[in-house]
């Protein structure tokens, strides 16, 4: 086990969740009109949205991976270009959670698990993301689907743990200057890792 690579992806990880988005709008709107139960059913739903997006890009990742190590690289390599763009929207975005409670509160009905699911499932940038993002943490075994096990497992847990804190501490206040504060925070350390593993994939392709 690399150890030092599980941190980075568990400290990326706990980053990219912590950032609020259409995902933990959702929770915390759930959560506000219906309950903190309400809430666990929406995350219960996102979470089985984000296991089929995770599937489905590591069929695409392990089809690269077939052809060669070295086009698996290149795959890492273009998908720390995408997450650049994704940090730095963060880092620029401004958070009015309010305003955005308001304009979710209409995708919030009686069937928390399916609205979970289809704002889960019908964002296309999410599975783009999960192949960006888990080849850069493939080697954290010698053995490619123990390594995909491994960082799917984390996922479902980190994904349920931050998604139900929001849950219930949003749902109690909701503060613009907290969330921008993580929103920006989040998005600055998630670059500084993005930098590192483009360099280091940078460095094996071309030197």
């Amino acid at each position: 086990m690399n150890y030092s690579l599980l941190t980075t992806y568990l400290l990326a990880i706990l980053l990219f969740l912590a950032t609020p988005g259409p995902v933990t709008i959702l929770v915390i709107s759930a959560s506000v009109k219906s309950g903190f139960r309400a809430g666990l059913a929406t995350i219960a739903g996102t979470n089985i949205a984000s296991l089929i997006l995770i599937v489905l890009s590591f069929v695409i990742i392990q089809g690269v991976f077939a052809v060669s190590e070295t086009a698996m690289l290149w795959l890492t390599f273009f998908g720390t270009l995408y997450l650049f763009y994704f940090s730095i929207n963060i880092i620029r975005d401004k958070i009015d959670l309010q305003k955005t409670l308001q304009d979710s509160s209409t995708r919030v009905s009686k069937n928390h698990f399916k609205d979970g699911f289809l704002i889960g499932i019908s964002n296309p940038k999410d599975i783009l993301f999960f192949i960006a993002f888990f080849p850069m943490f493939l080697a954290i075994t010698s053995d490619l689907y123990v390594s995909m096990m491994a960082l799917t497992l984390i996922w479902i847990i980190l994904d349920y743990s931050i998604l139900s804190i929001y849950a219930f501490t949003f749902s109690k206040v909701s503060s613009n200057r907290t969330a921008n504060i993580i929103s920006k925070l989040s998005g600055i350390i998630l670059l500084m890792i993005t930098m590192y593993v483009f360099y280091e994939t940078s460095r094996r392709l071309f030197l």
